[in-house]
């Protein structure tokens, strides 16, 4: 395929070793994917090239060029990805005709690609004309609404290791909205379906599924559509346990299910547990291997001697970012994107510090640092040029709305407790016992149990953490946050009005 590729691309595959493939030709122009997952930014492992020949320029007007090189993007619907040109030619004059492609589209001319070819960190030269033509926070891997997966993947090597090495283990993956459960299981369904054949993978969104019925239609949908006629005809307690076993002998190995959001599943089957009975005697048989995310209902059930979770899988809990992990989620794609950080070490200390080390959190602190330097034209940050959280609206509400998602009126009436009979809590510790004078002197009193699951959540949830027999607040721009943005005595009140 050599004498096939434009300059550019031949030195990356044969000198670079990058993986780079031809895609397809589309209008008269031929276009190939390059991996730059390593990188580490929002390029992806089949990052589109599109290749314009000398003949193509001669064609017609720059105009008409970037129209075509529009209908391509169109045809191969890569409208939401970055995309490279090669141009064999003068890109300048193309580039100043851009439109709406402006923010996705990187044009390397003929002058471009010497420089690249000539020097002697061709990687670093094409990522400058990379990210001097694309807006960084554009190029940036952070992300804070959806999962990722891939290149944009940081962390959690820990726990992917640990499921991936215990093939004969359920796992149970425990933690609060946002900490990045479904990128786990989307990170390892990406990584098993790489490594083995994809077909006995099954990745199930169990939010949508609203009986038993649902979900062993989805499985067999999935594994089988063709048996679905057959589902309709029996119970399927009788059909759904000899599907299973019938699936993982006709692929010759293990079903695996990657279950998101299980606690919907969970309160499904209270009461019953037929389906989860079925699954665990599944796993038992050597049939099939469960990995479930879930948070609140998965894990009470973890511990509920009566119910058929118990023992079914091994506890994994997601909790915040490592201030080394933190370091390599803000450091990697600053580098990658061009980005000095002057003082790096105060730098990372005090994002993590204020972030608590929530990888979400640390991913918008980012996001918006480089926004602004979009804004600026500049590509350095610095202590000073660190954002005041504390004012910062956009910031202040990603925060405040985690917190509300997190944690029910048990979990919000002890926070408010605590800080309204504590006017400065920042590093200082409480008990238990100091934790239920401060519900009690708002007129709440909880049974201890309750009282220890309402700290787990809080644990969990990175909104406290444990010290031998004391209790601290993780992030004091969390607590000086909520009281400068709320009334604390009249957020008591309400949670006590609606019922704890």
């Amino acid at each position: 395929m050599s004498n096939e590729l434009p300059d550019l691309l031949r030195l990356f595959s044969e000198e670079l070793g990058y993986k780079v493939r031809r895609i397809k030709s589309v209008l008269g122009y031929d276009v190939f994917s390059i991996d730059l997952s390593s990188w580490k930014l929002r390029l992806t492992s089949s990052t589109p090239v599109i290749w314009v020949k000398r003949d193509d320029l001669e064609s017609g007007s720059p105009r008409h060029m970037m129209d075509s090189i529009a209908d391509v993007i169109r045809e191969l619907n890569l409208s939401r990805k970055i995309v490279l040109v090669t141009v064999d030619g003068d890109a300048l004059t193309h580039y100043r005709t851009r439109t709406h492609l402006v923010h996705s589209l990187v044009l390397i001319g003929a002058e471009e690609q010497k420089r690249v070819l000539s020097s002697r960190r061709p990687t670093g030269e094409l990522l400058d004309i990379i990210s001097g033509q694309i807006p960084i926070a554009n190029l940036s891997p952070y992300e804070t609404r959806a999962p990722v997966t891939g290149s944009r993947f940081f962390g959690r090597e820990y726990e992917i290791t640990r499921i991936l090495s215990n093939p004969d283990t359920n796992h149970a993956v425990l933690g609060i909205r946002r900490i990045g459960k479904t990128s786990l299981l989307r990170e390892i369904e990406r990584i098993l379906k790489e490594e083995q054949d994809p077909a006995h993978v099954v990745y199930l969104e169990c939010s949508d599924l609203l009986s038993s019925d649902d979900y062993i239609r989805e499985v067999v949908r999935k594994l089988n559509p063709r048996e679905l006629p057959r589902l309709h005809m029996q119970k399927y307690v009788f059909f759904f346990p000899d599907f299973l076993e019938r699936m993982s002998r006709a692929h010759k190995n293990k079903l695996i299910f990657l279950l998101d959001e299980i606690d919907n599943l969970v309160i499904v089957q209270r009461g019953d547990w037929d389906l989860i009975r079925m699954l665990r005697a599944s796993a038992n048989k050597g049939a099939c291997q469960y990995i479930m995310a879930g948070f609140r209902e998965a894990m009470r059930e973890q511990y509920m001697l009566d119910s058929p979770f118990y023992n079914f899988a091994q506890e994994i809990r997601l909790s915040e970012f490592t201030r080394q992990q933190a370091r390599e989620l803000i450091t990697i794609p600053m580098e990658n994107l061009r980005v000095r950080i002057r003082n790096k070490d105060e730098v990372v200390n005090r994002i993590f510090e204020e972030t608590a080390g929530h990888p979400n959190l640390i991913q918008y602190y980012c996001l918006i640092l480089l926004r602004r330097l979009d804004q600026m034209g500049e590509r350095e940050i610095t202590p000073d040029s660190l954002i005041d959280v504390y004012s910062d609206e956009g910031f202040k509400s990603h925060l405040l709305t985690s917190f509300m998602q997190n944690t029910e009126n048990r979990e919000k009436a002890l926070v408010y407790a605590i800080l309204q009979c504590c006017e400065d809590i920042s590093g200082q510790g409480f008990t238990q016992e100091f934790i239920d004078d401060s519900l009690r002197s708002g007129g709440i009193a909880l049974p201890q149990d309750d009282i220890d699951e309402a700290c787990n959540v809080l644990l969990l949830a990175g909104v406290l953490r444990r010290k031998n027999q004391e209790f601290y607040f993780t992030s004091p721009v969390f607590t000086r946050v909520l009281q400068q943005t709320y009334d604390l005595n009249y957020l008591f009140r309400k949670v006590m009005d609606e019922g704890i």
